[in-house]
């Protein structure tokens, strides 16, 4: 399992599956504002427990497949 996971880190990206955006707001001063949160799967636990402990910086990309964006159309 240790050498799935260290070969995973080394390729540079991970498929993190399907994810869901949810709202929520919260309070600046006199003002509420809308925050958007992305959960990470819980089954890939494992991966993002060894990029917190290692402390490894991660950039997010976001892919919209095609048949979400023909539903806006």
């Amino acid at each position: 399992m240790k050498d799935i996971k260290i070969d995973l880190l080394h390729q540079g990206v991970i498929d993190a599956g399907e994810l869901r955006i949810s709202k929520t707001r919260y309070r600046i001063g006199d003002k509420l504002e809308d925050r958007f949160l992305i959960y990470l799967p819980v089954n890939r636990n494992y991966l993002w427990r060894i990029l917190h402990e290692k402390n490894i910086k991660v950039r997010i990309f976001i892919e919209i497949p095609s048949e979400a964006l023909s539903k806006e159309a």
